[in-house]
């Protein structure tokens, strides 16, 4: 399903998309969009390059309808591109984008940082076990079966503060050698794990949306035939209306797959 709603089309030398229902929440989820320029970069991109970087600009609220997508590499290296991407409807801009892409393989290889101390998802519960009635509110989630790292009853405060760390996995996901479409799984859950993070502080739900302003994300190592990975998402930083957070997607071998975050931006209900 996520392989054929981030689909991007090219016909007579231009590009484009339909943004499917399937990933509503607020609209057109993000991340989704950001997936589909993500992917658009790749159309361009010589064949032996992988993403390496991912920043984007939300500009207005998408509609579930075609989109025109503009891709255009501005730096041609020999080991490195840089490619602008914008997705637009109706003359309007929804997102602007900027992928840096590369064929680099050799030089340093090291990894310092820990992968968080939490169960293996096979020792955990997905929301469904654990609530007879978590139907989701949105169809964004039911693309996807995850399971919290650390079980809060409705209502509880999490003691560490907005911190969100959950396994999931893609349904209907087959594994791909295409590393745009690989690493959009990743795209998609820095863009939305800081606003489930921020909320876990709170008892009550906030009387208040916070959306999206922009996206960054750095690529590490694919999740390739990874099923289930791990987002550890925080959201510790809040004020002035604005609401920052980060997130570090991992595959269940503990290689780190990709780093991000982005700026939220505090909107009452």
């Amino acid at each position: 399903m996520f392989a054929n709603d981030t689909e991007v089309f090219e016909r007579d030398r231009r590009l484009s998309a339909t943004l499917s229902r399937n990933w509503e929440i607020w609209g057109p989820n993000g991340g989704y969009i950001a997936s589909i320029a993500l992917r658009a970069a790749g159309k361009i991109a010589p064949p032996d390059h992988r993403p390496a970087t991912f920043s984007c600009q939300y500009l207005s609220v998408g509609q579930f309808a075609p989109v025109d997508i503009e891709a255009q590499a501005v730096r041609q290296g020999r080991n490195a591109w840089c490619i602008n991407v914008a997705l637009s409807q109706n003359e309007k801009r929804l997102l602007q984008a900027q992928v840096w892409t590369t064929n680099k393989k050799d030089g340093p290889a090291k990894v310092d940082r820990a992968f968080p101390d939490v169960k293996h998802h096979s020792n955990l519960k997905t929301w469904g076990e654990l609530f007879s009635d978590a139907g989701e509110s949105y169809a964004f989630w039911r693309n996807f079966e995850s399971k919290p790292a650390r079980f809060l009853p409705r209502g509880e405060i999490d003691p560490r503060g907005s911190i969100n760390q959950s396994w999931h996995r893609f349904r209907e996901f087959a594994p791909t050698k295409d590393l745009f479409l690989d690493y959009a799984r990743a795209l998609m859950m820095i863009d939305t794990g800081p606003w489930p993070a921020f909320t876990r502080a709170f008892a009550a739900e906030p009387d208040y949306v916070a959306p999206t302003l922009d996206l960054t994300a750095w690529f590490h190592t694919p999740l390739g035939e990874t099923d289930w990975f791990l987002a550890d998402a925080r959201a510790d930083v809040a004020g002035d209306g604005l609401i920052h957070g980060t997130v570090d997607v991992w595959r269940e071998d503990g290689r780190p797959v990709a780093t991000g975050g982005s700026n939220l931006l505090v909107v009452q209900r």
